[in-house]
């Protein structure tokens, strides 16, 4: 009774997420300024929501620019996108890429401030307005809506729905062109390393970025967040992959060993 209860739930805001795309106002902010959003897609079990994604992010008219990334050159994003608007850009990859990647995507576009997030997160217009709140009246930090704390006695402790600093930001990444270039360039010192290089491109990058800021990042309120029933779903959520917690412990022990961990 329990799970079909939970399915019901989900289902209900399944349903209230898409209609929002459809028939929610366009939401305006009294700012000169705009946003680029990325989000990057790989499996095709999480391109099915990808035209809901995009109405709901182009609610916001502050978004100047939604780039789609697509990670998987076996799949033809183009037949799942039925959406044509002028600030939607479509890169193909011409093999394939794991998440981390979508740094150097980002990189080739002009921006002042760029969200990135997740495939499987499934944000409103709301919350995405009130991240780019954030972002504008502290640009000096990246900012988020999850996160994790490292725990002294090892491993993390994982947070969202709280205003608190975190060690890294997860899921939806609100940052700088200031603080991307910063990444780029520690990205491309501690590559040397080849474990590291690979590492940050199939699922670490998260910890780079989110140490780019003059201080913690920041995790947000915004309500609880939306997730793809696939979020935690093995072979389809980065974080389930067999090498995740040793990648995460390897980028941890050299990002504490270069003096890169903000306190």
């Amino acid at each position: 009774m329990n799970r079909l209860i939970s399915k019901f739930k989900y289902w209900v805001k399944t349903v209230l997420w898409v209609l929002t795309g459809y028939l929610g106002s366009p939401i305006t902010l009294a700012t000169p300024h705009t946003v680029t959003v990325l989000i990057t897609y790989f499996n095709p079990v999480r391109m099915r929501n990808i035209n809901h994604q995009i109405r709901n992010t182009l609610q916001c008219s502050f978004v100047e620019r939604l780039i789609i990334s697509n990670h998987n050159p076996d799949v033809n994003i183009q037949d799942f996108i039925k959406i044509k608007d002028s600030r939607i850009t479509v890169v193909n990859q011409p093999a394939k890429r794991g998440c981390g990647y979508r740094w150097l995507v980002a990189k080739d576009f002009s921006f002042e401030h760029l969200i990135v997030i997740d495939d499987d997160i499934l944000l409103s217009p709301v919350q995405l307005t009130q991240l780019f709140k954030h972002l504008i009246a502290q640009p000096d930090i990246p900012h988020g809506l999850s996160g994790m704390n490292c725990v002294p006695t090892g491993g993390f402790e994982f947070h969202d729905r709280h205003e608190m600093d975190v060690d890294f930001l997860c899921e939806v990444y609100a940052v700088t062109r200031h603080q991307l270039m910063r990444y780029m360039d520690v990205a491309s010192r501690i590559s040397s390393d080849e474990t590291i290089a690979q590492s940050l491109e199939m699922t670490t990058d998260f910890m780079v970025i989110s140490q780019m800021g003059a201080a913690r990042p920041r995790i947000h309120e915004v309500g609880r967040l939306f997730r793809d029933e696939t979020f935690k779903m093995e072979g389809v959520a980065v974080h389930k992959g067999p090498e995740f917690d040793q990648r995460v412990e390897h980028v941890l022990q050299t990002l504490q060993k270069l003096g890169l961990m903000n306190q």
